[in-house]
């Protein structure tokens, strides 16, 4: 791999929920849509100057957790940022995980142990977030995960 295209000097770091004001504004300053909220699990990834370059949480419902908010800064798109987010992220990640990608995201999110599902049967928390987010004019697709490829 490049080593300008390397994820080796990031790091990655749950964050405690004192320090979720710092993934707020991760996302204000990069104009994401994203929301951390204490008490649900929060990643970020830094890079060598121990600057937030992106973020991901898990969403916690009554019986069912959604990944959502992930998001990596322009600079830093297209060089594999994402997917160490993502695999870090997996430790917390259950047959309750579901998520909601942008269709063009799907073979990276298949490549994690994501599936393509039918609203059928899901739980009611999930089924309505995603059509409100539908509504919005996302171009989103309803994955579950399924474990490590």
């Amino acid at each position: 791999m490049d080593p300008d295209n390397s994820t080796d000097s990031l790091t990655a770091q749950w964050l405690s929920d004192a320090e979720m004001p710092l993934a707020n504004k991760f996302y204000r300053t990069h104009k994401f849509r994203g929301k951390a909220r204490r008490h649900d699990p929060c990643m970020v990834i830094r890079d060598t100057q121990n600057q937030i370059i992106a973020c991901g949480s898990l969403r916690k419902l009554t019986d069912s957790q959604l990944l959502a908010g992930v998001a990596v800064s322009d600079g830093y798109r297209g060089r594999g940022v994402a997917r160490f987010l993502l695999k870090g992220m997996a430790e917390a990640y259950d047959e309750s995980t579901f998520t909601f990608p942008y269709r063009h995201l799907v073979p990276l999110y298949q490549s994690l142990g994501y599936v393509e599902v039918d609203e059928a049967g899901l739980p009611s928390a999930i089924i309505d977030r995603f059509h409100t987010y539908q509504k919005q004019g996302r171009d989103i697709v309803l994955m579950h995960y399924q474990g490590q490829p």
